[in-house]
């Protein structure tokens, strides 16, 4: 008896908070949104950082910035929903409170023609039904948000899996000496990626068919391991029951279009770009005049993409460049200096040294200062080549420097102003390096930048 007594008070408390629920739907949905908004803005900073500080040439790292690209994109979902969810929840205590003033119509005080009297009559929903309609698109809306954001985490630990699984077993074969790339472990690499594929595939497939293989009774024995794989992988597990619960509430058909809805909504956001400037170019033109060269008028939150000059109007006899060091270049900078071996690897460094002697064993700190910091200077400096109004500065002096703007490293070097002409100047800075295929040099444009000189 006291079993059914404690089920039927949890009955009981379920009812009320299902009565009540609509309070915490208000204070959570306000509250999460102010928290999203600041959220969504920080993390949005903290990736430009990461793409501007750092170079995800390494496969690993590069799938997990795809994945924190996803759970940016998954707060902006969120927050729009919750800003829509808002929207009609007021929408709805504005229902209510219309209701306690006038419960229903009065359609004899409207003086209107019984022909439009009886039509009225059919397609206007009463306050009673209106109210109920939007208190339950309201709470199906409150969990539909949170399970599109499971949707999109889904997506993206399903790609990291992905990548994680091709890199691991690419890594086993460079670990026993065979090359990934050719023979048996090319197609074994292929056959892997393939299966991952196809089998993500169909389960995407049943998930937005609402079930397609688990009808038939052959099909979902097979379907079945790949269903339990992927419900742990994508941690589908977690929304499994608001998604059935939905599902099962609510007819196919209704659920489909909204999904073609949301995909309507969604995806000419991400490929269709509304733009009516025809005459206007895009991207990198030596004819656009970039806020992003000049530190004077570089907005303070924003990275500098190349090189950075003080101005755009220069006076007086010396006027400073800074150049980004950029550390995809690594590898280019590198043939420029064969014989100079840097200390620090290209991506993750030890703080501590470990040494065994006749003493014992000793920890220190990891000491970089050992370095030569002359020839580091030198590979770097040779990797870059400046001229203004195409004479070459051949015996240019560069310096390690890091831009007060953002802390980005690079090189900071001091123009002499003395052969510049009145008026406009361009200066360009190549990037010289020799190919790794068939040893010629090749040049890069790195940037150019006008600039207006004056003499006075």
């Amino acid at each position: 008896m006291s079993e059914e007594k404690t089920q039927d008070q949890i009955i009981q408390w379920l009812k009320k908070l299902e009565r009540e629920s609509w309070q915490l739907e208000l204070l959570v949905s306000a509250f999460t949104i102010f928290l999203l908004i600041a959220a969504t803005e920080n993390f949005g900073d903290f990736l430009t950082d990461l793409n501007f500080q750092y170079s995800f040439s390494d496969n690993l790292v590069s799938l997990a910035v795809f994945f924190m690209a996803l759970l940016y994109t998954s707060m902006q979902v969120l927050t729009a929903f919750l800003v829509i969810h808002l929207l009609l929840r007021g929408f709805w205590i504005g229902a209510i409170g219309l209701r306690s003033v006038q419960p229903s119509i009065d359609y004899n005080k409207l003086n209107y023609s019984e022909f439009f009297l009886e039509r009225l009559k059919k397609k206007v929903i009463g306050l009673d039904r209106l109210v109920v309609i939007l208190d339950e698109m309201c709470s199906v809306l409150f969990s539909l948000s949170f399970l599109i954001i499971f949707m999109i985490i889904s997506f993206g630990l399903y790609n990291v899996f992905l990548g994680v699984t091709i890199i691991s077993v690419a890594g086993l074969f460079s670990l026993v000496g065979v090359e990934p790339d050719s023979g048996i472990p090319f197609l074994l690499l292929i056959s892997i990626t393939l299966i991952i594929l196809v089998t993500g595939i169909l389960y995407l497939i049943d998930y937005f068919t609402l079930g397609f293989f688990k009808k038939s009774k052959r099909v979902s024995r097979i379907y079945y391991p790949i269903y339990r794989l992927y419900s742990v992988i994508t941690l589908s597990i977690i929304s499994r029951s608001i998604y059935y619960n939905l599902i099962s509430k609510y007819s196919k058909k209704r659920i489909r279009l909204i999904y073609l809805a949301i995909a309507l909504i969604v995806l000419p956001v991400w490929f269709v770009n509304f733009d009516q400037y025809q005459y206007f170019p895009v991207g990198d033109t030596t004819f656009l005049l970039e806020t992003n060269f000049y530190d004077d008028l570089r907005p303070e939150n924003e990275h500098v993409q190349s090189v950075s000059l003080e101005s755009k109007y220069v006076k007086g006899d010396f006027v400073s460049l800074f150049i980004r060091y950029l550390p995809e270049d690594n590898r280019h900078i590198k043939t420029n200096c064969p014989d100079f071996e840097p200390l620090k690897n290209d991506g993750i460094n030890p703080r501590l040294r470990i040494k065994v002697n006749n003493t014992g064993l000793r920890i220190n700190p990891e000491n970089f200062e050992e370095e030569d910091k002359e020839m580091l200077l030198s590979c770097l400096s040779e990797f870059y080549a400046v001229s203004v109004n195409d004479s070459i500065y051949t015996d240019q002096k560069f310096y390690f420097y890091e831009h007060s703007q953002k802390e980005q490293k690079g090189m900071l070097t001091v123009l002499s102003t003395k052969g510049f002409k009145h008026g406009e100047n361009t200066v360009k800075v190549t990037k010289s390096y020799v190919s790794d295929t068939d040893s010629t040099v090749i040049q890069d444009n790195f940037a150019v930048v006008p600039f207006w000189y004056s003499r006075h």
